[in-house]
């Protein structure tokens, strides 16, 4: 009998492990943080075309370059953590549309005719956990971006007399750490 912890999983156990996992792929995290750069560099409009801050004054730059980082930081995580509650209830909800879906796909098949049970259901897993990944990352960013934008622009518009850094600090910083925090829910 082998040690524990020295057993090698199979392919099945390792794919169930990474679908339950709130680990995301190096290609989902990729996009992730694209989209959270784009969304966190919008308030840079915002503050230089109506504050009218200018981009290459040190202390503007300065704070430019840092906010977005942090704000790039903060949206990604907030897509992680959505990503990763949406993905199984959009699974549930999924789950019936798509074992129509690979059925019909199979019966039309010979190959399909030739599996067994089995095998049929781990592809239509496969295929029901492909659906809900990709519909949770899609619902993720949009709600995200959403809420970020919004936030922004409600401490934006709050904060309107102070001065312009101390808007753009605080607007961002509000926007990216609520949106994180909302994200936590489920």
């Amino acid at each position: 009998m082998p040690a524990i912890g020295k057993e090698k999983l199979t392919k099945e156990e390792e794919r169930l492990l990474r679908d339950y996992s709130r680990q995301v792929s190096k290609t989902t995290s990729a996009l992730f943080y694209v989209n959270a750069f784009f969304v966190s560099a919008i308030p840079l409009w915002l503050f230089i075309r109506i504050h009218h801050m200018d981009v290459f004054d040190m202390i503007s730059a300065a704070l430019f370059v840092i906010m977005t980082l942090v704000d790039t930081y903060l949206v990604a995580q907030a897509y992680m953590k959505v990503k990763f509650t949406m993905k199984h209830k959009i699974a549930n909800k999924r789950k019936d549309a798509v074992t129509r879906e690979v059925t019909k796909q199979l019966s039309e098949s010979a190959e399909g005719k030739k599996l067994s049970r089995q095998e049929k259901d781990k592809r239509i897993d496969y295929r029901k956990s492909e659906v809900a990944d990709n519909e949770a990352t899609l619902f993720s960013i949009f709600y995200n971006n959403t809420l970020f934008l919004f936030l922004l622009i409600a401490v934006f518009y709050l904060l309107r007399s102070f001065s312009p850094y101390a808007n753009y600090v605080t607007s961002t910083a509000a926007a990216g750490s609520l949106a994180y925090l909302f994200s936590t829910g489920s």
